[in-house]
């Protein structure tokens, strides 16, 4: 199961809904979307209103699986889905729209990366393909890349926040791809033994790179990609924690979660050095399937499982705990950047154990 990355040459049927507040023990309702919470997620209300030329629809019954947010402009986000392409928001998510591209308009999509240095440059990563705008969405060049080969898919994407030219892609048989020129060429820098499950570019340096990956651990670049460092064997004393889910970080990168089948691993070093978040559920009993952590305060951290959401303000030393609005599990969570008890939640279909 273990081996260090080995390095190349250079490598979201909608229905009508009205939205409504919940909590307080209130009894959850079976669509997903999107929720907001201003009470650090103690109370819940649906923000599903998708404005069209022929009337109010709804992405209340869509499952939500990331979020992205503007980093020039808070009000700004966007939410990819599992099966009903991107959506965005221009008003903090009171309301939400669609592309007016076909292929953004379907399918699963696997993330969504906004240039750092231009509002209206973003990236949308599907399963077969990763596709590129750069008026706001008006149009997308819908194949600056293309999977080619059978079986394959796109299962991670990042974008440098220092040089947004530089895109990263990780793929399900384990390869991680790089394009130094915004998509007009690609090329293989790294491969692991299973597929990669999360890229994160360091918030306090753009060349350090974490990929996850889906049972060969994690590896870090300090360099750009040229050289990895595999902590599989590392961290073996975190049993399963070789599974990766996700990342999740401070803007400055002081403080990185990594998301795994063992729990929750921070790390205040950039990386170097790894420990485990004691939480509420015993390590690897509960999975967490969204992690967010507060832009300007690495103590603040949410978790989403597929019930609850909760909430630390000591860096994971204790925890509240709040159920969820939905059946739905919590598998996208964005904190607000101007205020740390805003929360937004993404709901979609998990498994129910």
């Amino acid at each position: 199961m273990n081996k260090l990355f080995q390095g190349g040459a250079l490598f979201a049927v909608l229905t009508v809904m009205g939205a409504g507040c919940f909590g307080g023990g209130s009894t959850a309702v079976t669509s997903g979307g999107v929720w907001q919470s201003a009470d650090g997620a103690k109370s819940w209300t649906q923000t599903a209103a998708v404005p069209t030329a022929t009337g109010v629809s709804s992405l209340a019954d869509v499952d939500v699986t990331v979020f992205a947010l503007d980093p020039q402009d808070s009000s700004a986000m966007y939410a990819g889905t599992a099966a009903n392409g991107v959506f965005y928001s221009l008003d903090s998510g009171a309301s939400w729209q669609r592309p007016e591209e076909e292929l953004a308009r379907k399918g699963a999509v696997i993330g969504v990366a906004v240039s750092a240095k231009d509002v209206c440059t973003y990236f949308v990563a599907k399963e077969d393909r990763v596709m590129k705008t750069e008026d706001c969405g008006r149009t997308f060049a819908t194949g600056i890349y293309v999977e080619s080969q059978a079986k394959v898919s796109v299962t991670a994407m990042a974008l440098d926040w220092y040089d947004p030219k530089i895109v990263w892609i990780g793929t399900s048989v384990g390869d991680v791809i790089r394009s130094v020129d915004g998509g007009a060429s690609w090329a293989t820098v790294a491969r692991s033994e299973s597929a990669v499950t999360a890229i994160a570019i360091s918030g306090a340096d753009s060349r350090i790179v974490f990929v996850g990956t889906k049972i060969s651990g994690m590896s870090r670049s300090t360099d750009g990609g040229t050289t990895w460092t595999s902590f599989e064997k590392t961290l073996k004393d975190y049993s399963a924690s070789d599974r990766v889910f996700g990342f999740a970080q401070n803007a400055n990168g002081s403080t990185v979660v990594m998301n795994t089948q063992y729990g929750l691993l921070v790390s205040q070093d950039k990386g170097v050095t790894w420990t485990a978040l004691s939480l509420i559920s015993a390590s690897g009993e509960v999975r967490i399937y969204s992690v967010a952590i507060a832009p300007e305060d690495g103590d603040i951290i949410y978790y989403g499982t597929n019930s609850t959401v909760n909430r630390s303000t000591s860096g994971g030393n204790a925890w509240t705990t709040s159920e969820l609005p939905s059946t739905r599990g919590a598998t996208a969570l964005l904190i607000d950047p101007a205020n740390t008890a805003h929360v937004y939640l993404g709901s979609g279909t998990v498994e129910k154990k």
